[in-house]
C-alpha cells in the first residue's frame, strides 16, 4: 500500500509483482472475514494503480486472475543464486541418494513428501543402495518423523529438519523429487538444477512450471513417482540426461529472468 500511495503522490509507474496466490486468496483459510475482506480491497486497490503486473508462474496467473481482474501483466521466473547452489561440499556415501528440500511448514508440502515415501517402499525393497533425505523444519517435521516410525525402511530415510548448508545436501545427492500440492513456482527445484541434479517433479500446482524442459514431469501419486524414480534410479544414460538438462538450463536461467523484468519496464516507461 505504500508503494501504491507513493505511485499516486508522485505520479510514477507501479508494477505489481505476485509470486503466489495463498495470501491474496486465503487458501489456508487462515484469516478470517475481516482480514480475508481487507486483503482483497486492498490488493484490488494496487492492481487499480499498477501499470502491469508480473506473475512468477502460469499456475500463479491463472489461479489468481480466477479471483482479480489483471489485464496487463507478464510472466517471468525468479532469480536463483547459482553460484551458490553449484559449490556444495559432497560427501562421499557410497549409496543412492535422493533429495527433497521442502518447508514442512505446510500440510500440502508434507503430503508431497509422504507420496514420495509411499513411491519408494517398492524401490526400497529392490535395491538395498538407495537412501532418501529431506530437508526442512517446520510444524509437520514432528508428524513425518511420527510417521517413519512405522515406515519399514525408516532406516534408509533421513528427516534432517532445517539445514542452513543446504548446498551441500544438494551436493551429496544423486537425484531430486519434487511433489507438492501448493507452491506456486518452488524455487528449490531451480536450486537443484543449478546444483546439476536430475530432477524429477509432481504434475501439480506450479510444479511443472518450474521444472520445464530440464526433468521429467509424472503423476503426483504414489505409483506415478515410483515409475518416474524407478527410471532415474535404474537408467544411468537418462539420469545423465536429466543433469546435463538441469546444468544447460541454468547457465542462462538468470539472465532470461532479468531479461523479463527489463522487457517489462522499458514497456511501463514508455506508455
Amino acid at each position: 500500500m505504500l508503494a501504491t500511495g507513493a505511485s499516486v503522490l508522485f505520479d510514477v509507474p507501479l508494477v505489481a509483482a505476485i509470486r503466489g496466490w495463498a495470501d491474496y486468496t486465503n487458501a489456508h483459510g487462515q484469516y478470517g472475514w475481516f482480514k480475508d475482506a481487507s486483503i482483497r480491497a486492498r490488493t484490488r486497490l494496487a492492481l487499480r494503480q499498477a501499470s502491469e503486473t508480473i506473475f512468477i508462474s502460469d499456475t500463479a496467473r491463472k489461479t489468481f486472475r480466477a479471483q482479480y481482474p489483471v489485464d496487463r501483466y507478464s510472466v517471468v521466473g525468479r532469480p536463483v543464486d547459482v553460484d551458490r547452489y553449484g559449490t556444495g561440499q559432497a560427501t562421499e556415501r557410497g549409496t543412492f541418494d535422493l533429495l527433497t528440500v521442502t518447508n514442512l511448514r505446510y500440510e500440502e508440502k508434507y503430503e508431497g513428501v509422504l507420496t514420495v515415501l509411499r513411491a519408494l517402499r517398492p524401490l526400497f525393497a529392490e535395491r538395498p543402495d538407495l537412501r532418501y533425505r529431506v530437508a526442512g523444519g517446520g510444524q509437520y517435521l514432528d508428524e513425518l518423523h511420527a510417521f517413519l516410525e512405522d515406515y519399514e525402511f525408516a532406516d534408509r530415510v533421513k528427516a534432517l529438519g532445517f539445514v542452513d548448508a543446504v548446498e551441500d545436501e544438494f551436493a551429496s545427492a544423486d537425484g531430486f523429487v519434487y511433489v507438492s500440492f501448493l507452491d506456486a513456482y518452488p524455487t528449490v527445484v531451480l536450486e537443484a538444477q543449478a546444483a546439476g541434479l536430475p530432477v524429477v517433479g509432481g504434475d501439480a500446482v506450479g510444479v511443472p512450471d518450474v521444472v520445464g524442459d530440464a526433468g521429467d514431469i509424472c503423476p503426483p501419486t504414489p505409483n506415478g513417482v515410483r515409475d518416474a524414480l524407478d527410471r532415474l534410479v535404474t537408467d544411468d544414460d537418462h539420469r545423465e540426461s536429466l543433469a546435463a538438462q538441469s546444468r544447460e538450463k541454468m547457465v542462462t536461467y538468470n539472465q532470461k529472468c532479468v531479461a523479463g523484468h527489463v522487457d517489462v519496464w522499458d514497456r511501463v516507461r514508455q506508455r
